[in-house]
């Protein structure tokens, strides 16, 4: 039976076929126009056209193949599954988007991996200098980057981690951390020189500028604060006759063991003094005859509250002497701080005031009892006192608060004046404990005698400060009035014979020698106070703070910087490891203590090579130690930048030298534009010259005037760099911000101590610095530098109260996105 059967219309009658052999016989009607089209559905059925019992064509082709058939059960069956796969894509929805948020697989087999992208903005980029940890993780995204783009250029492919032992793992580290350190320092070599160029184009038309850092405003400045500071040369001599500083010390004690007389406590038999695990700045109390104050901060001053930096010196001192007059009680001096970074540069003065013939003083006040037994007096009638006089600080208040600068170029400006009232009792910082050290003494006794010797020489009139202050110790000696403070237990010679003839059993028992309680020798206490009077002598008559390192006008800016001075710790405190790290600051060695490594004979030995990783009970002190000598190393930078400014490197600092400076910036300035055509590029010249020395050459004799300023500038630069006190917001020591507090709501330049990747925000849900997640609280404790208080009785996961007082959860939270809502992030 004819298997098309089930294919055909029952009411038509089948034909016979033709077969390939009968294809001469065929009838040649109408055969050309049949050879060239599908047969039709007339033709399929048996039509009136004599119609041939053709099956339909394949359904996968628009047009009909006579050759190549596939066999008669095959075709068929392909044709009735491709049908109905039709029928099944006629009833299918539309399919969605292809962008849509699931897994298709193999729709993006075939695409290459996206590239890595660095997170982190780019260090140069930024305003401030960035931790050492942030810029190493900056550094590692890079590498990888710059390694997947050479492997996609070379077409090779990742190379698969293997597994490394702690040893190699070790080496690993270290060869990483050295490669990071040397772009650390040269990203921080070329950030200093943009932001030092930077800083000086934006505040060089500023008065503080100018009277820093300008040669012709500068030095007659300078002659005339000299001239001023004659006064208090003369008092120091003065002083230092009547035996004023006989007792003085910058020696310390702890707080804990002061007997508030400026003693120390009596201490048992074999007691020592111990430093704390951390030093802070308050840790000291003066010894006795080191609380001396210089009177001459309680002389008669007017503060000024504010400052704008157009503001000149010239017109402020004139608008003084114009309404105060220069008599007694009149103007005497103005001085003026450095400016504010945090309030646009803006600064405070004062003006100090002739004191009038009664030698008036700010009393201090008690407990306000006296007053108040006055007031009640008043009230009862019974006596009627006068009105007392006022001090020759109000008096000039009166007279100048509220007057106004004129100025037609730059605007008026008012001036807000109060009376300045000094501290009462200053405080006193702490020093690192490198600098009892009988070597670093030493060394900053010799700092110390260049200071003085350079600062007499600017002031002339044959002042000799070393000399003085030499020979008042030795005066000293010779009256056996030099003694050593009362800061540790003091030795005799018997105590020293009896402890050589102690027993080899009782040696070691204070900690196997951690600590020493050696005692000063003469030799030492000759340069201890040697060292104190020199400081002293730089601060009252330069009002210059040794280790601090910056100079100030006047007593009260140095008051206002660095209140009452510094104090040593007690020598009997340095540990071991902290003598070895003054001793190696002294003679400008690097920093002694370094990581241990595990070797092979350790892990023979039984020790563990892992114990590495974590930290050794003496890490935090170790920590410590360094970050103790490093402030002690740049100290003694910032003095040499004083004594020594011609051996000092200004590209560490930010500068550049001058030849070189220029030749990079007349490189800018020129285009080669062929082998021997140099095209002038200097604003307002495009001459053509045949070589790059015929350019210069031109450059030198047409445009002399745009290459002085070129030279000035560069000479600005290195000149503020070379101030080891200049503002730099950049920074973070003191000095950089003109020693004026940080606000609340300012955060400090730069990346946080101990930055990483991992732990910044939205990195992984939440910042790894919130308290832990429990249900007794508040999971966003501090979030944004805003303290976030949740609800009373509110535990995470709780329903919400609503207006209504119904309580209700969050709900959903609709940001748009089309009829699909086919859009992109959370």
């Amino acid at each position: 039976m004819d298997t098309t059967d089930n294919f055909r219309s029952p009411s038509i009658k089948a034909e016979p076929r033709w077969g390939r052999e009968d294809a001469m016989d065929r009838p040649l009607g109408n055969d050309s126009y049949r050879s060239r089209r599908s047969p039709g559905l007339q033709e399929r059925r048996g039509g009136p056209r004599g119609g041939r019992n053709r099956s339909r064509s394949p359904v996968m082709i628009d047009r009909y193949q006579p050759g190549n058939r596939m066999p008669r059960d095959d075709y068929y069956g392909q044709s009735r599954e491709h049908a109905s796969r039709d029928r099944e894509d006629r009833r299918r929805p539309p399919s969605p988007a292809t962008h849509i948020d699931r897994y298709v697989p193999g729709e993006n087999g075939a695409k290459p991996p996206p590239p890595r992208v660095n997170v982190l903005p780019n260090p140069l980029s930024m305003e401030y200098q960035v931790g050492f940890n942030y810029f190493a993780e900056w550094w590692r995204v890079e590498q990888a980057i710059k390694e997947d783009k050479e492997r996609a250029k070379n077409g090779d492919r990742r190379p698969l981690a293997g597994i490394k032992g702690e040893r190699e793992s070790r080496e690993d580290r270290e060869t990483e951390r050295a490669q990071i350190q040397i772009a650390y320092d040269g990203y921080k070599e070329e950030l200093q020189v943009k932001m030092a160029r930077t800083f000086v184009q934006q505040h060089k038309g500023e008065e503080w500028f100018k009277e820093r850092y300008l040669s012709e405003i500068r030095d007659p400045l300078r002659q005339r604060l000299m001239e001023f500071r004659q006064t208090a040369h003369a008092q120091w001599q003065q002083d230092l006759d009547n035996g004023v500083f006989d007792e003085f010390t910058l020696e310390g004690i702890y707080k804990a063991e002061s007997n508030g007389a400026g003693g120390v406590v009596e201490r048992e038999e074999g007691e020592t003094v111990a430093a704390a695990e951390v030093l802070g700045v308050g840790d000291l109390v003066p010894s006795r005859g080191g609380d001396i104050r210089d009177e001459s901060a309680l002389q008669p001053a007017l503060l000024f509250k504010t400052l704008a930096p157009t503001v000149s010196r010239d017109k402020i001192e004139a608008l003084c002497k114009e309404h105060l007059g220069e008599h007694e009680g009149g103007f005497k001096w103005l001085s003026l701080s450095d400016p504010n970074p945090l309030k646009k540069y803006h600064r405070i003065g004062w003006i100090m005031l002739h004191p009038n013939s009664e030698l008036e003083m700010i009393s201090e006040r008690g407990d306000g009892r006296d007053e108040d037994k006055d007031a009640e007096e008043g009230e009862d009638g019974a006596t009627s006192e006068s009105k007392p006089a006022m001090s020759t600080a109000e008096k000039a208040l009166e007279a100048i608060n509220g007057k106004t600068i004129y100025d037609e170029n730059r605007g008026d400006f008012t001036c807000h004046v109060g009376v300045h009232v000094p501290p009462r009792e200053p405080r006193k910082k702490a020093l690192w404990d490198l600098f009892s050290a009988p070597e670093r003494i030493d060394r900053d006794v010799t700092l110390a005698k260049r200071l003085v010797a350079k600062f007499d020489q600017e002031l002339g009139s044959g002042s000799d400060g070393v000399s003085q202050v030499e020979q008042r110790v030795e005066d000293l000696r010779d009256k056996g009035l030099l003694q050593a403070a009362a800061t540790g237990p003091l030795k005799t010679k018997e105590d020293k014979d009896s402890e050589d003839g102690m027993d080899e059993d009782d040696e070691g028992e204070l900690d196997e020698g951690t600590f020493d309680d050696d005692v000063d020798d003469e030799e030492l206490l000759i340069k201890k106070k040697t060292l104190d009077l020199l400081v002293e002598y730089l601060r009252r008559v330069f009002n210059f703070c040794f280790f601090c390192v910056f100079e100030s006008d006047s007593v009260h800016e140095l008051i206002r910087k660095c209140p009452g001075g510094h104090l040593r710790r007690p020598r009997a405190s340095l540990s071991t490891a902290a003598k070895n790290a003054a001793k190696a600051s002294a003679l400008g060695l690097p920093f002694p203590l370094k990581p241990k490594e595990s070797t092979t004979e350790d892990i023979e030995n039984g020790e563990s090579p892992v114990m590495e990783k974590f930290p050794r009970k003496d890490f935090k002190a170790d920590q410590q130690l360094l970050r103790a000598f490093n402030w002690v190393k740049i100290f003694e930078e910032k003095i040499l930048q004083i004594l020594e400014p011609e051996n000092v490197d200004v590209k560490k600092l930010g500068g550049k030298p001058l030849d070189e400076g220029v030749d990079e910036e007349l490189k800018k300035h020129v285009k080669q534009e062929d082998e021997a055509k140099f095209r002038c590029k200097v604003p307002e010249c495009t001459k053509l010259f045949k070589g790059d020395s015929f350019w210069r050459k031109h450059v030198e004799k047409r445009h002399t005037e745009w290459l002085d300023n070129i030279k000035k500038d560069l000479n600005l630069v290195n000149t503020y760099v070379l101030d080891p006190s200049h503002i730099a917001p950049s920074r973070s020591d003191a000095n950089s911000n003109g020693h004026f507090p940080m606000n609340n709501h300012n955060l400090n330049a730069g990346t946080p101590r101990g930055f990483n990747l991992a732990n910044m925000p939205m990195m992984n849900n939440f910042t790894p610095g919130f308290s832990p997640q429990t249900p007794l609280t508040n999971p966003f404790q501090n979030f944004g530098n805003h303290a976030v208080t949740a609800p009373s009785g509110w535990m995470p996961g709780m329903p919400i109260p609503g207006e209504d007082g119904m309580m209700h959860q969050a709900g959903p939270m609709r940001r748009g996105g089309g009829h699909f809502n086919q859009r992109r992030g959370p």
